[in-house]
């Protein structure tokens, strides 16, 4: 018998206690990846989703805890979510229609557009220069631990690698936004 049978079974009070617990994994993956359109009570919703699902399928038995059970179910959830919006991106590339398509179904009125998405590339364009001078900017330490970061190490792991204390990569890697805000704002 599964010990969240009383949960199962519809006591919402207990299940929503008990998920309390759990948000600082939600928060955490919302951290780790990115979901377009996705807010904060959207990764809640899809959290508690996924935990009422993990406690279904938790066996006492096994050596693995709740906790446990649940962030790996969760990433696996994220990460299947994020596979599919990258495939809907590629979606796109099948529905693409020429200019003279455009013209022709939109008339004059398709160009109107036009304006607002070059002040959104001549931004994208200023950014990108601006942001070519950032490696310069950071120390060495703060580039590899960005870089890592960026590549999708968590900063315990690179503390560990390094052979450094959590607290120095954290430091590194808050000095290295710091920059990039300052050289993006400037």
């Amino acid at each position: 018998m599964n010990r969240f049978e009383k949960i199962l079974k519809g006591d919402f009070e207990a299940f929503d206690q008990l998920y309390r617990q759990y948000h600082p994994v939600v928060f955490k993956m919302q951290t780790k990846y990115y979901l377009k359109g996705f807010d904060r009570d959207d990764w809640l919703q899809e959290g508690r989703i996924v935990f009422f699902r993990s406690l279904e399928k938790f066996k006492d038995g096994h050596k693995v805890t709740v906790g446990n059970f649940f962030k790996l179910n969760f990433e696996n959830h994220i990460r299947s979510l994020v596979r599919k919006q990258c495939a809907f991106k590629r979606k796109g590339d099948m529905l693409a229609v020429s200019l003279d398509q455009k013209i022709d179904t939109q008339g004059e009125t398709f160009f109107d557009g036009i304006q607002i998405e070059e002040s959104q590339a001549l931004d994208y364009l200023i950014i990108r220069e601006k942001l070519e001078d950032f490696p310069n900017v950071l120390s060495p330490f703060e580039r590899v631990t960005f870089e890592e970061y960026i590549d999708g190490k968590e900063l315990s792991e690179i503390a560990q690698t390094h052979e450094v204390q959590l607290i120095k990569v954290r430091s590194a890697y808050d000095r290295a936004k710091k920059k990039i805000r300052s050289l993006i704002s400037d």
